[in-house]
């Protein structure tokens, strides 16, 4: 029963348990500052992999598709789905943040019109603007029709496909490498955030977690099991 614990939570009360550890360590020695390079190390490391593991997996899981019209159903599902659901949850936090609002007085940028974020929820200016986590959707919808170039150029059986799945599978390892850091990355990261912000993070970051972690929990009680009968059909 314990291993079995252990393979299943270990992870995660490593995780937990660094969060605190540092907290305590932030709370006590203002110089925990200096830590706040252990954390970054590790989000920085996960933002270079974010875009190519999205690129590649995408394209290769269409490429490798037998038919294209079913990769076409998959791609309009895909899209579908991550439309509708943004559309929910900004509805959503969007009276959450009238009702509750996190940081009140806060400035506001200056918005922008409905065809400027039409044109910039799936396309980017210029190549280069894809290699970026900032331009998550666009990146989506352009390795979604690599996925289907690959395909209808020879599928699976493509050259392209190959190298695009290969490089899915280490882009996949090096997650599994880099996660191993995560316990000391969370904890030198909150350590320094409680060293540098103190009492300030139960007033404002503590409002915007108690608007986050109940959004989230009701999310995966309700989407997640929505998400596998979508996905499984009836049985």
């Amino acid at each position: 029963m314990s291993r079995s614990f252990f393979r299943t939570y270990g992870f995660l009360s490593a995780m937990l348990l660094a969060i605190v550890l540092g907290c305590v360590l932030g709370a006590l020695w203002p110089g925990a500052t200096c830590l706040a390079p252990l954390g970054t190390i590790f989000i920085n490391l996960m933002f270079c992999i974010v875009v190519p593991l999205v690129f590649c997996s995408l394209s290769s899981s269409i490429a490798c598709m037998k038919s294209p019209k079913r990769a076409g159903r998959i791609m309009g599902t895909t899209l579908l789905v991550f439309i509708v659901t943004g559309l929910i949850a900004a509805v959503i936090m969007l009276f959450a943040m009238r009702l509750y609002p996190p940081a009140a007085g806060g400035a506001v940028d200056e918005q922008a019109s409905v065809a400027q974020l039409l044109v910039n929820f799936f396309t980017v200016e210029d190549f280069a603007a894809l290699l970026s986590r900032r331009a998550m959707l666009p990146l989506i919808v352009f390795s979604l029709l690599i996925g289907f170039g690959v395909n209808l150029s020879g599928g699976a059986d493509c050259l392209t496909a190959k190298v695009l799945q290969d490089m899915t599978n280490c882009l996949l390892k090096l997650v599994s490498l880099i996660s191993y850091y995560a316990p000391v990355a969370f904890f030198g990261f909150f350590a320094s955030l409680v060293a540098t912000y103190g009492a300030q993070i139960t007033a404002s970051y503590g409002r915007a977690l108690l608007i986050y972690y109940p959004l989230c929990l009701a999310y995966a009680l309700i989407a997640f099991p929505l998400y596998a009968r979508i996905g499984g059909g009836r049985a």
